[in-house]
């Protein structure tokens, strides 16, 4: 028997604002996110497939999923805007019904809806004013307050706005959602190499799937001086930048020393020092010469250029050892004295008295390094609508107060006149939080 068009879409309906659905939904988030962290997320597409042997059917699965990439791939788009739709379809579902009847409820504690209610409690007292006192005990307010249109119903609500905790959660969910995707949709994920002394304007960055491509950041990022230091075997001890930015050459707008964990924000986007490379060119060799006399001065020179000393001297550095007879990074020097006299001889970076212990001339050199040109490497972030991912994670926070914390519970109670005295009849409805509730009716009900 052929199923009508209608009872489709009930089925239909029904399924996709099913908990089972928003479970599988989260689930598969969940998946997903432990399958991508498997896989580098940095890496470019191009870097992706020179990385990874593409054959096999792991391989096939890897790219058709994009899980080098999974934050921007098809299917984690796919199941965020399910699970969106879901709590749409959850909220239109459920919302105008428990909206109507937050505002408009029936106060009247008629025996049909006694018969509907667990926590229940009927008493006879003697008096009205004993009656009252109970009420006034019950209901923690003035009866005057609580009176309905028929003088024997009682009525009270509390946290009302408790039972739209959870849709304020709803909305918050939406909110940090559609955020993350616009921000990774739209957001900027980049990398720059700027050698000292020059500006650009352009960054490599990642796109969708791991390809990359060229952004045009809108304003020009310069490098003035990049620093780096090292330890004696001249492995990276630490490095910065001298960063600006300028709107037009020659105009700077911002500028700072940008190390690891101290990066330049300007314009929503944010510059952090991430690496560094050489440069090649003509090395610059720093050397500090002195004498038993007291002098002492540091001088930058290119291989094979000389610097006249006081005394007449001249001395030049004529090549570079990254690692002389094991004794580490080595210059060799060339000194020419004033009486003609030329003297050939080297100096060691990891030993600053060798010189002066060793050759015992009138002037010692200590070998202090040399002054490399580099290209400092950034990595560039942008993450637009921040704030509105802040303000749904606080809303989120919110919804769940509501949720826990404001118990919506309606109280009533009616008066009747009976021959052996005043029969009250006392009731209460929790939404949530039973137990709590049915204590805290036990409490207001006892005589």
């Amino acid at each position: 028997m052929p199923v009508s068009a209608s009872k489709l879409y009930d089925q239909f309906w029904r399924f996709f604002i099913s908990l089972k659905l928003t479970f599988v939904l989260l689930v598969l988030l969940g998946l997903g996110a432990i399958l991508g962290m498997s896989y580098d997320q940095t890496l470019s597409f191009d870097e992706f497939l020179t990385k990874t042997p593409q054959i096999g059917f792991k391989a096939s699965m890897v790219n058709f999923f994009e899980l080098y990439d999974a934050f921007h791939s098809w299917w984690f788009s796919l199941v965020i805007l399910l699970l969106s739709g879901n709590l749409i379809a959850c909220s239109f579902e459920r919302l105008p019904r428990i909206y109507y009847d937050a505002r408009r409820p029936r106060p009247y504690l008629t025996d049909r809806r006694l018969l509907g209610l667990s926590l229940k409690k009927e008493v006879i007292i003697d008096n009205q004013h004993d009656a009252e006192a109970l009420l006034h005990k019950f209901f923690k307010a003035p009866l005057k307050k609580l009176r309905l249109g028929h003088s024997n119903y009682y009525y009270s609500q509390l946290h009302t706005a408790g039972r739209f905790g959870v849709y304020v959660v709803h909305i918050a969910l939406l909110i940090v959602m559609y955020s993350a995707i616009y921000a990774t949709q739209n957001g900027v994920d980049g990398h720059v190499l700027i050698e000292e002394g020059e500006r650009t304007r352009f960054i490599t960055a990642k796109g969708a799937g791991g390809v990359t491509y060229t952004y045009d950041l809108g304003f020009y990022l310069g490098c003035d001086d990049f620093r780096l230091s090292t330890f004696l075997d001249n492995s990276p001890m630490e490095f910065e930048s001298d960063l600006h930015i300028s709107l037009i050459p020659g105009e700077r707008v911002a500028s700072q020393t940008v190390r690891v964990n101290e990066p330049l924000s300007y314009s929503g986007f944010t510059f952090y020092q991430s690496s560094f490379q050489p440069v090649i060119s003509e090395k610059i060799v720093e050397l500090a010469v002195g004498n038993n006399e007291g002098f002492y001065e540091r001088y930058k020179l290119k291989l094979n250029n000389e610097v006249k000393l006081p005394n007449g001297d001249k001395i030049i550095p004529e090549k570079l050892f990254d690692d002389f007879a094991g004794l580490g990074e080595a210059v060799r020097i060339a000194q020419h004295s004033a009486d003609g006299r030329s003297t050939y001889f080297h100096v060691f970076r990891q030993y600053p008295e060798y010189d002066q212990r060793v050759r015992a001339d009138k002037n010692y050199i200590i070998f202090l390094g040399t002054d490399q040109k580099y290209a400092t490497g950034l990595s560039v972030g942008k993450v637009p609508g921040v704030a509105f991912i802040f303000s749904g994670f606080l809303l989120f926070l919110v919804g769940l107060f509501m949720c826990f914390f404001m118990t919506p519970v309606r109280y009533f109670a009616r008066f009747e006149q009976r021959p052996e005295g005043i029969k009250v009849t006392m009731a209460a409805q929790g939404f949530r939080h039973l137990t709590g509730v049915k204590q805290d009716f036990e409490e207001r009900a006892r005589l």
